[in-house]
């Protein structure tokens, strides 16, 4: 008697785990009533699950049948993106399955809906202005310059005027930098140096220039930038008789094109950084700089009367970087 009692109580637990089994996993011997099928929000999931499938399903509403499809132990690390849903009725409760599509080849099927995990949203990439409008610098400017990196030695200028309502882009220009890039600069390196630099004044051929308030110096015959590391007036302008070799004689890039760099030019001021010397946004010719942001001559003409007091400039590899000033 006691094992005819065992007995039957394994047969009741026995059933009632097939029961609990199939009250969410669909067998394909089995007629279902659901749903009418119905759109859903197209949302990416991933599955949870490496023994079941998905199910390709025939029939009506009251006699519908599944048939194992997709395994989904060949699917990990895959999405599958819902379309449709349905409910499908087991042992007297609604369980709901939805319509799949899988990012690897496009398999498709239903899967019951305990079987997927949201994918979660990566967050919104910020944009530009808004970048610009959280850097550092943006609490002490009115204008931001940024020159960010697009090629070996190619660039985006783009200017960014203060407003009531924030930051306004008001001019963007294609731009030649150093040879080598924008990074880590010193003396010769040919590198535009990477980071946030004041601009501090302009110069160029011409008499007078229009500004917003910044200052200007016209180039004479004695105007030198001094980028001698031995020379205690290293990185700064000059007006001398002579100076060798290693400093630059400003007048000479002041002729007819290509060598016109210096017809109008805004100083980057790194003075005191031992990143190197002169540094400056010109006008552009064909060839990447030894190190200066250039642009054609009238996107600089157009930037310089733009420009007032609290101008800064900021050279980054990549847009993420300007974060960091």
């Amino acid at each position: 008697m006691k094992k005819i009692v065992n007995w039957l109580l394994g047969s009741v637990l026995m059933i009632a785990a097939v029961t609990m089994l199939s009250s969410v996993s669909a067998n394909a011997s089995t007629y279902y009533h659901r749903t009418p099928t119905r759109a859903t929000a197209r949302k990416a999931y991933y599955t949870t699950d490496t023994k079941s499938h998905t199910f390709r399903a025939n029939g009506n509403y009251n006699r519908w049948t599944f048939r194992a499809n997709h395994d989904l132990k060949n699917y990990r690390n895959t999405v599958w993106t819902t379309t449709q849903q349905t409910d499908i009725i087991m042992h007297g409760k609604k369980v709901r399955y939805y319509w799949v599509h899988n990012s690897k080849n496009g398999a498709t099927g239903w899967i019951w809906s305990g079987y997927l995990k949201p994918v979660k949203a990566k967050a919104a990439t910020p944009s530009e202005a808004t970048l610009v409008s959280r850097m550092r610098v943006s609490k002490k400017a009115q204008q931001i310059v940024t020159v960010i990196q697009n090629g070996s030695s190619t660039a985006t200028l783009k200017l960014w005027q203060k407003t009531n309502r924030g930051w306004k882009n008001t001019l963007t220009s294609a731009s030649r930098i150093g040879a080598a890039g924008i990074g880590n600069s010193h003396e010769g390196s040919s590198t535009t140096p990477k980071g946030v630099y004041h601009l501090s004044f302009a110069f160029g051929k011409a008499a007078s220039a229009r500004t917003s308030g910044m200052a200007y110096r016209q180039i004479n015959r004695k105007s030198y930038w001094i980028e001698d590391p031995h020379d205690r007036q290293y990185n700064t302008w000059q007006n001398r008789n002579w100076a060798n070799n290693k400093n630059e004689h400003l007048i000479d890039y002041t002729k007819a094109a290509p060598h016109n760099q210096y017809q109008l030019a805004i100083v980057m001021d790194n003075h005191g950084q031992h990143n190197g010397s002169g540094f400056f946004i010109h006008v552009k010719n064909q060839w990447a700089t030894a190190g200066c942001v250039s642009i054609n001559y009238n996107d600089v003409r157009t930037l310089l009367s733009r420009l007032g007091t609290k101008a800064y400039v900021v050279d980054v590899q990549n847009r993420a970087q300007l974060q960091n000033y």
